[in-house]
């Protein structure tokens, strides 16, 4: 549905990948490939159990990439599976991924897919 410009979807799934930094292009680029529009990398830090030192439990920062890419549900499945090959993510420490499910989503300018065929 668009009205003013704004087009609203209620069918949509936010994928979200925290991975080490350098990666995160990587899993854009495959979520791209399986048919998503796109993606939106941020920068953060964390604190992991490998990262902790010595006994006094002092524990060091480590740089992430979070990579956020919404998809409508139908396309879940096959994006997530891309984006978790993508970058050696089956490996230990490279990092993580989860879905979240979005009630509602409003984009300006935006043709939702199912919209386009139906001018």
């Amino acid at each position: 549905m668009t009205t003013h410009g704004l087009m609203y979807r209620d069918d949509v799934v936010l994928i979200t990948a925290v991975v080490q930094r350098g990666l995160g292009d990587g899993v854009v680029d495959a979520a791209v490939g399986a048919g998503a529009h796109g993606g939106t990398v941020s920068y953060g830090s964390g604190v992991g159990t490998r990262e902790r030192l010595g006994v006094l439990g002092l524990a060091l920062d480590v740089e992430r990439e979070i990579v956020y890419v919404l998809v409508p549900r139908d396309l879940e499945s096959v994006v997530f599976t891309a984006m978790a090959a993508a970058e050696g993510l089956d490996r230990p420490g490279r990092g993580l991924l989860f879905t979240t499910p979005v009630e509602r989503l409003a984009a300006y300018g935006h043709a939702a897919p199912a919209a386009e065929d139906e001018s």
